[in-house]
């Protein structure tokens, strides 16, 4: 649940306890009616909350189980161990510089104690240099991870892509079949009216019987396909 719906939710049932409260103290009479109601309230609000976590915790688990997931989790990863690093790093930089200060202020100090704080300097540096490449190392594989994860989801949006062009390539093929089947029947019915009009014409200048059935029979059959 995020912190916003938490403050939120607070803020609510903050209100109603109050306001149950106040109308505990002016209503007596009421008062195991509205502890009843401030319990529901309250077991509400509780199965609400725990449904939410259970739901995100489940969509977290499913996502990291992902690719954009795990490399998400690495990336994470690399900057957690690249923060530590840089601590240290930073600590092991004012060791340095209070030792070389001390060093420098002693003047008189003897050959075995200079000695000693010398190579208590070469340690540090040697854990400062250790830090520094790991840092590096880690820099590198953040690097790699992040572009793993831009070109991850191009594959995706890509793919998504693809699949409203294929949609719109189905209804245009679609849109092309029903305008076959339009052409086809307005050329259909251009040729039935042609035909009506001359079996018409003909129909208006027959004065034999014969011809008249035929004609009949030809607008029947026309009729009839």
């Amino acid at each position: 649940m995020r912190s916003i719906d938490v403050i939120r939710l607070a803020l609510i049932g903050g209100v109603v306890l109050l306001s149950l409260l106040f109308l505990i103290r002016v209503l007596p009479v009421i008062r195991f009616l509205l502890i009843i109601v401030l319990v529901l309230l309250l077991a509400m609000v509780l199965v609400y909350f725990f449904t939410n976590t259970w739901q995100e915790k489940k969509e977290r688990k499913a996502y990291e189980r992902t690719t954009a997931g795990q490399i998400n989790g690495k990336i994470a990863d690399c900057e957690r161990q690249m923060s530590r690093l840089e601590e240290e790093a930073a600590k092991i930089e004012k060791s340095l510089r209070e030792l070389k200060q001390q060093l420098k202020n002693a003047a008189n100090v003897n050959a075995g104690m200079k000695s000693q704080t010398e190579a208590l300097i070469h340690g540090f540096e040697q854990e400062l240099q250790l830090r520094k490449t790991k840092i590096s190392f880690f820099q590198q594989c953040l690097k790699k991870l992040q572009a793993l994860l831009q070109q991850h989801e191009l594959l995706a949006a890509l793919a998504v892509k693809k699949t409203e062009l294929d949609q719109y390539r189905e209804k245009h093929y679609d849109e092309l079949a029903e305008m076959e089947n339009l052409r086809w029947e307005v050329e259909r019915e251009a040729v039935s009216l042609a035909t009506i009009q001359d079996l018409s014409t003909r129909m208006q200048r027959s004065e034999q019987l014969d011809d008249v059935l035929h004609l009949q029979k030809e607008l029947e059959k026309m009729l009839s396909s």
